[in-house]
């Protein structure tokens, strides 16, 4: 029966047997049969179906809902057996937030694997908003995110660390080297920001509103390593948290500040879904989060702190 369940849910979420068929490496008419068989057994019809599209019937989005959670609860109830042989490997689902992931997380892996080499750790890197969603979704066992609001959503929310936000431009640029730094000359600046739903992005945003600015000239790109290397070239300027940008800063290949008037600090939180059933993996995980001590607190030496006057 399970078998079918998946069938089912995957045809759903696709709406296509030839794109659930592709997934689950199974033929469209095999698939057909397949739902054909679950329909008989439940006695009601789950999909109307045109050449065009597959749809759920009202009965099919019941099913839908209920299967989702049988298939979960299949899912927990392998786990469990699997957390009885402590030799097995434990596999653990994390999604990481694209800063998060690139300069936090590998290290906190690292650390947690020689405590618990039988876990088996399987990473997501993706910003802040879809991490949100797919722990909500349960699809991740832990996330971290980046100043994401997770209001609304069936997670709990944990402050992990927080870091200072720089403004960030090419070693000799006029915002590095004057003392003072003028709105207007901000305003006028090119701004190289994160794509919406990124956290780092609505720190930046949070930026233009304390500064009263609306800049005119703004790139968007979805990787922070990216932003940096443009910033290096000259591209223009960015805002970013001062542990991604410590390397660069002190090769002198881009220079950072501070806006004293206006501290802004990037924070790094993990969230888990809200139930009441963890797996013994994501325990461990989490138990170790919270006796966890950055090896290395990492600090930009950054060449001056400004007033945003």
């Amino acid at each position: 029966m399970d078998h079918k369940l998946e069938i089912f849910v995957t045809t759903a979420e696709q709406k296509s047997f030839t794109r659930a068929a592709e997934l689950l490496h199974m033929t469209p008419s095999a698939i057909s049969l397949s739902i054909k068989a679950l329909e008989k057994k439940l006695g009601v019809r789950l999909f109307d179906r045109s050449n065009k599209y597959v749809q759920l019937t009202a009965a099919g989005q019941v099913t839908y809902g209920q299967a989702k959670e049988i298939l979960l609860k299949y899912d927990q109830l392998k786990l469990a057996l699997t957390e009885l042989e402590p030799s097995t490997a434990m596999p653990l689902s994390i999604g990481a937030a694209y800063t998060f992931g690139e300069y936090f997380l590998p290290g906190i892996i690292y650390a947690f694997n020689k405590r618990h080499p039988n876990v088996t750790p399987n990473i997501t890197i993706h910003n802040s908003k879809t991490i949100i969603e797919q722990t909500h979704k349960q699809e991740l066992d832990i996330g971290f995110i980046v100043e994401g609001e997770a209001s609304g959503t069936e997670v709990d929310i944990e402050l992990f660390t927080e870091e200072e936000m720089v403004i960030i431009a090419q070693p000799n640029h006029p915002i590095i080297r004057n003392k003072h730094v003028d709105r207007h000359l901000l305003e006028a600046e090119t701004w190289i920001i994160r794509e919406p739903g990124s956290g780092t992005r609505d720190v930046t945003d949070k930026l233009f509103a304390q500064l009263g600015i609306s800049p005119k000239k703004v790139m968007s790109f979805g990787s922070s390593q990216t932003i940096k290397e443009s910033v290096a070239l000259g591209l223009g300027i960015s805002y970013l948290s001062e542990s991604t940008v410590k390397s660069e800063t002190n090769a002198g290949t881009i220079g950072a500040i501070c806006l004293s008037d206006f501290p802004n600090k990037s924070r790094f939180h993990y969230i888990t879904h809200r139930s009441s059933f963890h797996t013994k993996a994501t325990q461990l995980f989490l138990d170790f989060l919270k006796s966890y001590v950055m090896d290395e607190k990492v600090s930009v030496h950054t060449k001056k702190r400004l007033s945003g006057k």
